[in-house]
């Protein structure tokens, strides 16, 4: 069985506003309960048990955790991607601005929370590393585009510095992502891209730039057999 993907919108859920309605973060000030009810939600949508559905609860850093056949669910892992080998392990990555990155390998997937620290820190190369040897796909779910994306001064120079896709005072971190997978892995790369959808611009999407008190959409990846 191959790997999977999916990445879930606001629409289709049990929350209230301003999470309506299908808040997948228990960290924002959503009802506990219904935030439990989303996710089983998904987990069926997955056709996973629930308990095979990883969460992480994001840093905005550069750690990240092996999920295992001995991994429990309910454990808060405080980091920025989850990396599994274990068939029919479903790894859940939170977003509301910041780029869900799925990477589907031929042994191994992984689930990346990308935002400009995590960028500028290293994480989608860090991830990388233990995909040597592997040849892979990625795909990025919806994400702040890098028109919409503004940033200050100091934070550009380090961004063309670091040859970064930047703009006129803003940060393409989707492009930027393709840019690192395609340079540090070449033809291992089978194929890697962006569905193209800001969450700033889409009403469709949570985005804390645009609204501050949000809910969080989830990109998923189910690692095969």
């Amino acid at each position: 069985m191959e790997s999977r993907e999916i990445f879930t919108s606001r629409s289709g859920g049990k929350s209230g506003a301003p999470y309506g309605s299908r808040n997948l973060a228990l960290h924002v000030g959503d009802d506990p309960e219904l935030v439990r009810q989303n996710r089983e939600d998904l987990a069926r949508e997955l056709s996973i048990a629930p308990e095979r559905l990883f969460f992480m609860e994001q840093s905005h850093g550069v750690e990240f955790e092996i999920v295992d056949e001995e991994s429990d669910y309910r454990e808060i892992r405080s980091c920025d991607a989850m990396i599994t080998s274990t068939p029919e392990s479903a790894l859940a990555v939170l977003v509301a601005d910041c780029a869900p990155l799925l990477i589907r390998g031929e042994r191994s997937s992984a689930a990346v929370h990308v935002g400009w620290r995590g960028l500028f820190g290293g994480i989608v190369e860090k991830v990388l590393e233990r995909f040597a040897g592997e040849r892979f796909s990625a795909s990025i779910g919806a994400t702040i585009c890098g028109e919409c994306y503004r940033i200050g001064e100091d934070l550009l120079s380090q961004a063309e510095k670091r040859g970064f896709v930047t703009g006129a005072q803003t940060l393409d971190i989707p492009r930027s992502i393709l840019k690192i997978l395609h340079d540090h892995s070449g033809t291992r790369v089978i194929d890697a891209q962006w569905n193209g959808i800001c969450t700033f611009e889409s009403s469709e999407h949570f985005s804390y730039r645009r609204e501050g008190i949000t809910g969080r959409q989830a990109g998923v990846v189910i690692h095969g057999s």
